[in-house]
């Protein structure tokens, strides 16, 4: 009896013992499963279990913000009635992939509006649990639905400017070839008449009509070179390696009267039909502006992959304040000059198409009284 009751008592201390490990693992538990709890309620995304028929069974603080409700009252009610009208076949396939697959699947729903807030875009997360219910996770997404209909909007108002720019464009081309064209056969005629004038007048009335002559020649520069810049800007760009010495010498050709000088060499660049437009405006301008005794040399050579040319003169030359607004559209830079302004600015255009650049510099450096040096270097092809 004696070993029987040490054998009791050393009993029940073990039970004692393990009861106390298990009031322990049970106040341990709690814990966890408070912390789980507040995790839970008051995470910042909506958390919902359903049901197979869409019964909502469980909801965090944040889902029944979003739903409208309080928690209690969620319980049993069908998730789909929270729903706008759209949103719900497109539930109802979430729902079914969710129980069939047994992964996660995912889709976009609209809520309806309730007295708290306005209609609500969620992403809906949804994966099986046990039984045939599932959980999900609503994620309010109301901010990037907006935006994204905000950039739909604008992006359809940029289509629609653009439509709108593009038919006010063709008109403006409409209208600048009718008055390109009836401008062209005006200067016809009228420098027809004033070349009769000149050989028929004489003293001032002579004077006058070949100032005329000259007027209707300068129009018809600037319908030539406004009609090179719709070009440049209509035509895709297509480099092919052209002579640029055969281009040179041509253009020379065209200023017979013109005391020019050129040291240059066969050489191919990367370059279109409109080169020599480059050299017209260049080489024109130095002989229009340098004046009576100008001389215009020419010069072209290589570095690395790049071919430099200048186009120097003998003129009177450009100031340094004038030197960076030459290649400005409607900028003269000379005041005596009878430019319109648009001829350097053609030229920065068409070398800057074909991948090269442009600058001024004195001829003679520190002496911008001694003349002007225009160079430019191209891609050697």
């Amino acid at each position: 009896m004696r070993r029987l009751c040490n054998e009791l008592e050393v009993h029940q201390v073990e039970l004692e013992l393990q009861n106390e490990a298990l009031r322990e693992l049970q106040h341990n538990l709690q814990i966890s499963e408070e912390k789980y709890r507040d995790l839970y309620d008051f995470a910042p995304i909506g958390y919902i279990t359903l049901n197979a028929d869409g019964q909502i069974r469980e909801t965090n603080l944040m889902a029944a913000s979003l739903l409208g409700e309080p928690r209690a009252s969620l319980v049993n009610q069908r998730f789909q009635y929270f729903l706008e009208r759209e949103s719900i076949p497109d539930f109802i396939a979430f729902r079914d992939r969710v129980l069939a697959a047994g992964g996660k699947e995912t889709v976009v729903v609209r809520l309806r509006a309730t007295r708290e807030h306005e209609s609500t875009w969620v992403l809906v997360e949804g994966k099986a649990a046990e039984g045939q219910t599932f959980r999900a996770a609503l994620i309010d997404i109301t901010g990037r639905k907006q935006a994204e209909e905000a950039l739909m909007r604008r992006t359809d108002d940029l289509v629609r400017l653009n439509r709108e720019v593009e038919a006010a464009r063709n008109e403006a081309h409409l209208y600048l070839d009718i008055m390109t064209h009836d401008v062209r056969n005006a200067n016809s005629v009228s420098g027809m008449y004033a070349d009769l004038l000149i050989d028929l007048a004489t003293g001032d009335l002579r004077t006058y009509a070949e100032k005329l002559h000259d007027s209707i020649e300068r129009s018809s520069e600037i319908l030539k070179t406004v009609a090179t810049i719709r070009r440049t800007q209509q035509e895709t760009v297509c480099l092919v390696p052209v002579n640029l010495d055969a281009v040179i010498r041509t253009e020379i050709g065209t200023f017979p009267q013109a005391s020019i000088r050129y040291q240059g060499y066969p050489v191919k660049v990367l370059a279109d039909g409109l080169l020599s437009t480059v050299f017209n405006n260049l080489i024109g301008n130095a002989v229009k502006f340098g004046g009576p005794d100008v001389v215009v040399t020419v010069r072209v050579g290589e570095q690395d992959s790049e071919v430099l040319v200048s186009v120097e003169d003998t003129g009177p030359g450009i100031p340094d304040e004038v030197k960076e607004k030459l290649f400005i559209r409607f900028e003269r830079g000379k005041a005596h000059g009878k430019g319109e302004g648009l001829g350097l600015y053609l030229v920065r255009i068409l070398i800057q198409r074909y991948g090269g650049r442009i600058w001024i510099e004195d001829r003679v450096p520190g002496h911008p009284d001694r003349g002007t040096a225009f160079r430019f270097a191209l891609k050697k092809a």
